[in-house]
């Protein structure tokens, strides 16, 4: 078997995997309704009986259930519930699958420029967002749409988040303070393809995986970083899929490995976590943003009551409530503390657009706010 034959034999075919796992799950449900008991966006409106009619394959999808379909955000709340280990998140991505060509006008914007060898109206959208892009941010430009050619111990991906400008700048700054030596692989047309999976777009989402794939062969990292809890995802897959020997850190998990060459010292009091869906409180993640906090400020966790799993990014401002749920939740943190740092950039992004008492900060922040007071101290001497 030829090389060519033994790396297409790899790759995934996310329809087929998720049709058969969808096939068992029907025959595995027990309709105890646990799953729709803890869902952030069902309002009692059907029973799992009717969801689970609607995911078959060959049955046509009720207005109520596209409607609940295009609310979800996949927040996987719904699979540690579940007696039977049945991914409910998965049934709902298969859901979007079937009725992707119905899906709203956000959920087709939000991948209007992603991914590679677009063609059409989408490239030439594409091929002028980048030109902005580069022309509007000199300093990111160098990075953007670039495939790396120099081989690195350390590849930073902050994949299409390389246009969330501050998100990028603080990375780069704190890498360079560590003398690290690294590559950066950023920008839409190297998206990882998680967007597309969230939208049931399976063969859009495998074809970006194998492109991310090759361009993270060509720099042959032993770490791969990124602040994406989905990039974050897409590389895991990769490395499994391709039983690849790299290891994929958080930003933050890498710059806690390095924490003894950063200043120490109270830079904010009290701060309190705002952990993802996807980068949850005892994860490696969330316990290495824990310990930045800890680091820099007072951490202090939110009750029971307080804690959240979803930004409700990711069904793309189709639920009405989205709104009055990030509110009510930040009006509920002031109680515990000024500040919420946010472990995921979806996250941070999302949150920040909230207007509250209540600052919202990339728990990056916290290693830059250091450096800050470090390089003024020196100022001073």
């Amino acid at each position: 078997m030829s090389d060519k034959n033994r790396h297409t034999k790899k790759i995934p075919n996310t329809k087929k995997i998720i049709r058969d796992a969808v096939s068992d799950y029907l025959n595995t449900c027990i309709r105890c309704h646990r799953c729709m008991d803890v869902c952030p966006v069902t309002k009692g409106q059907f029973s799992i009986h009717d969801l689970n009619q609607a995911t078959q394959e060959d049955q046509p999808v009720p207005s109520v259930i596209k409607t609940f379909t295009f609310h979800c955000t996949q927040c996987a709340q719904c699979v540690p519930v579940c007696p039977v280990n049945i991914r409910r998140d998965y049934m709902v991505r298969f859901l979007k699958s079937k009725i992707r060509n119905e899906k709203p006008w956000s959920y087709r914007r939000y991948l209007l420029v992603k991914g590679s060898d677009l063609t059409g109206i989408k490239r030439v959208i594409q091929r002028l967002y980048i030109t902005w892009k580069k022309i509007t941010t000199r300093d990111l430009a160098r990075f953007m749409e670039t495939s790396p050619t120099t081989k690195a111990d350390v590849l930073f991906y902050p994949g299409c988040y390389l246009y969330s400008e501050k998100t990028v700048r603080q990375t780069l700054r704190l890498l360079d303070f560590l003398g690290c030596s690294y590559s950066v692989l950023g920008g839409v047309t190297v998206c990882c393809g998680q967007p597309h999976l969230l939208q049931g777009e399976f063969d859009e989402a495998d074809h970006c995986l194998r492109v991310l794939h090759e361009n993270i062969k060509k720099v042959s990292p032993k770490i791969i970083l990124t602040s994406c809890a989905e990039c974050f995802e897409a590389v895991e897959e990769i490395k499994n899929i391709y039983n690849e020997q790299f290891e994929t850190l958080s930003v933050v998990q890498f710059l806690i490995r390095h924490k003894e060459k950063f200043p120490t010292g109270t830079i904010r009091e009290n701060i309190t976590l705002h952990d993802s869906c996807r980068f949850k409180k005892d994860s490696p993640q969330g316990i290495a943003a824990r310990t930045t906090a800890s680091m820099f400020g007072t951490l202090v966790d939110q009750t029971p009551g307080q804690e959240s799993s979803c930004c409700f990014q990711w069904n793309h401002g189709q639920d009405p409530f989205n709104g009055p749920r990030r509110r009510a939740y930040l009006t509920d943190v002031k109680k515990t503390a000024p500040t919420v740092a946010c472990t995921c950039l979806t996250c941070y992004e999302e949150l920040k657009k909230i207007h509250c008492d209540v600052e919202i900060i990339d728990v990056l922040q916290l290693f830059e706010e250091a450096l800050d007071a470090l390089q003024s101290k020196e100022k001073t001497r």
